[in-house]
């Protein structure tokens, strides 16, 4: 394999040079000269999203509205939407999953060899539980009539606790008792909204992808887990170093899923080569106020565990 010395010292250097500019012809050329530019959209977000004494100054009056005032850990506690009014289907109870974590941990690895088989509820249910259900509650306030109001935690770390990261999930081939078509989590009932049934959702998610069915053919998967983001959510509090906190979540919930998946002897890959308004269109968001952000396959591999209850 023949390496440039060049280039690698290029990425080694530490150098900055806040006036030099130089014409780049791809992202390799242009990302790997460590100067700052006026089009880097990186560095814009990255800037801009930083926590410093002038932002905790802006930042304490809406913070300290969600610690502090009664009514809005209220509504803090009922940020759940559930997509009211849509079939239910309510999912069994999941599972034990007896691996160790270190087993599991180190046999992870992406898998895109997926089988074509559809995913049992059962399945479903216990991947769902343990990778992002709901796992404790606690009491918020003291409301003055009715019955306590509870907030509900999850299964991976949420900034704030404010959960806005929402979970779809796209079934591509039918499993027992569950029809292809698009899906929500609703994580506070333990239960999926179905959003649409159609026997040809595979093929309108491909065309979601940037991906050549060579390197990984979502037709293959049992299920695709999309995460959006609920920019609002988090930002409210945050400003928008919320922004950075959306992301972070979208990580923590689909390394549970990947590693879940292993334990459960799935096969599983994250995937984030989408077109986003394509993406965005067919969950039926708008980009804005609610836009994707990751995605994860996984599927039955050739030797796992098929449970078809």
């Amino acid at each position: 394999m023949k390496v440039s010395v060049e280039q690698l010292r290029q990425f080694r250097s530490q150098h900055y040079d806040p006036t030099r500019q130089s014409p780049s012809d791809t992202y390799l050329d242009k990302y790997s000269q460590k100067e700052f530019s006026d089009d880097n959209i990186a560095e814009l977000f990255h800037e801009n999203t930083k926590y410093t004494e002038v932002e905790d100054f802006r930042l304490g009056p809406s913070a300290g509205l969600f610690t502090r005032e009664t009514s809005f850990q209220f509504m803090q506690a009922k940020l759940a939407p559930d997509y009211r009014g849509k079939e239910k289907i309510e999912l069994p109870a999941p599972e034990e999953v007896d691996e160790r974590i270190d087993a599991v941990v180190a046999s992870r690895r992406s898998n895109r060899e997926h089988t074509g088989e559809g995913i049992s509820l059962q399945q479903l249910s216990t991947l769902l539980q343990h990778s992002c259900g709901k796992t404790g509650e606690k009491a918020v306030g003291e409301p003055e009539e009715g019955d306590p109001v509870t907030k509900k935690f999850r299964a991976y770390a949420s900034g704030g606790g404010l959960y806005p990261v929402e979970i779809y999930l796209t079934i591509p081939n039918p499993g027992p008792n569950l029809d292809a078509g698009l899906y929500y989590y609703a994580s506070e009932s333990h239960a999926l909204r179905v959003l649409e049934r159609d026997e040809d959702i595979g093929d309108r998610l491909a065309e979601t992808y940037g991906i050549s069915a060579d390197i990984y053919d979502p037709l293959d998967s049992a299920v695709t887990f999309t995460l959006t983001g609920t920019m609002w959510r988090s930002m409210a509090k945050y400003g928008p170093r919320g922004y950075r906190f959306i992301l972070q979540e979208s990580g923590h919930l689909a390394q549970n899923m990947l590693l879940f998946a292993e334990a459960m002897g799935l096969g599983a890959v994250p995937l984030a080569g989408y077109y986003d308004k394509k993406m965005n269109d067919f969950l039926n968001v708008n980009g804005v106020d609610e836009a994707s952000l990751y995605t994860v396959s996984i599927g039955q591999v050739d030797g796992g565990e098929n449970d078809d209850e």
